[in-house]
């Protein structure tokens, strides 16, 4: 059971008009893009690391760099403003700065005999990034549900 927040928090939330949007369990298709996001996220997660034997530590290392990637990802297109070099990402409204690293070398093409684990690890996230950027970016040219308001049939 979902018990009552503490009145600061209760407060907090009210005064900045947050509403809690909640559906069904095991019903994904009631929560629209984001839950696509997370559809997004393990279908690539799966397809590049695979069966892989992982440590807890490195599986966590590669969800919270996948997580780093989905989460600056454009949520709009860029201005014409040569000046504003900044877009919208969701790092923006999660701690209010892009979420910005340098990237590392890319090792998506050596060899696993090869590698160290670090840069094992950096593979399956840059794998992960190739597969989900290609085909998030095809998502986005396709997707035509509601984009434009309709009368209802």
């Amino acid at each position: 059971m979902i018990s009552k927040p503490p009145e600061p928090l209760a407060n907090y939330f009210t005064n900045e008009q947050v509403t809690w949007k909640f559906i069904p369990p095991r019903s994904p298709n009631f929560g629209g893009l984001w839950e696509a996001g997370v559809k997004y996220f393990k279908h690539h997660l799966k397809r590049t690391v695979g069966k892989s034997r992982l440590t807890i530590e490195q599986f966590l290392t590669i969800v919270i760099q996948i997580e780093s990637i989905l989460n600056s990802r454009p949520l709009t297109p860029l201005t014409s403003d040569p000046d504003n070099f900044e877009i919208l990402t969701p790092g923006h409204f999660l701690i209010g700065r892009p979420i910005n690293s340098i990237p590392d070398p890319d090792y998506s093409d050596r060899q696993d005999n090869l590698l160290s684990q670090w840069q094992r690890l950096s593979k399956i996230v840059q794998i992960t990034w190739k597969k989900w950027k290609l085909d998030y970016l095809n998502n986005l040219q396709t997707r035509h549900k509601w984009q434009f308001q309709k009368q209802n049939v």
